[in-house]
């Protein structure tokens, strides 16, 4: 018989996500994001929270944090030491799922995709009056592998997001990112 170490268990992000869900969920808030990161001398479990009626205190964020802590400590799917951090979205807000698309309609949102649209696709910019508006805001973008609009929810499988009084189509699936967007 060796003396070698056991196994460390390895977390995935299923896992941690599933664990973050439960804690969450007894609190009353939703999971946004789990990351799991590599930093020295361990690693760093970044939790990001809201709740569907909005209003996440710094209390929420404290109690998920305690609940989630317990889980990890039962269930030890990390295997070494670990920093959590749990915190709100914040202004610019990921949004990942199907449900947030629709559920932030009418808010000016930006994505990020794979690939650039063709020039076509996009509207002319256009002339705008003083002040800034969702809609001037929203009216031009330089990259086109960044739309920059008012959401409008999801058709099939594709998000909605008016440029320029245009309404555009893109595949879910052609978004590598997206989050809500706010002006100055």
């Amino acid at each position: 018989m060796t003396d070698q170490p056991a196994p460390q268990p390895t977390a995935s992000t299923p896992d941690l996500e599933e664990l973050a869900a439960t804690a969450a969920a007894a609190e009353g808030c939703e999971v946004v994001a789990v990351e799991l990161l590599a930093e020295r001398g361990g690693r760093l479990i970044r939790l990001v929270l809201d709740r569907p009626e909005g209003g996440l205190q710094l209390d929420h964020c404290a109690a998920v944090s305690e609940r989630l802590s317990a889980l990890l400590d039962l269930h030890d799917p990390i295997g070494s030491t670990y920093r959590l951090e749990v915190s709100s979205p914040g202004l610019t807000r990921p949004l990942k799922k199907r449900e947030e698309f629709i559920r932030f309609q009418g808010r000016l949102a930006a994505l990020h995709l794979f690939t650039a649209l063709p020039a076509e696709t996009l509207p002319a910019p256009t002339a705008s009056g003083p002040g800034k508006s969702a809609a001037r805001k929203a009216t031009h973008t330089t990259n086109r592998k960044l739309v920059k609009g008012i959401l409008q929810g999801m058709e099939e499988d594709d998000v909605l997001i008016e440029v320029a009084a245009t309404c555009l189509r893109i595949p879910l699936a052609a978004i590598s990112k997206a989050h809500l967007d706010f002006e100055f």
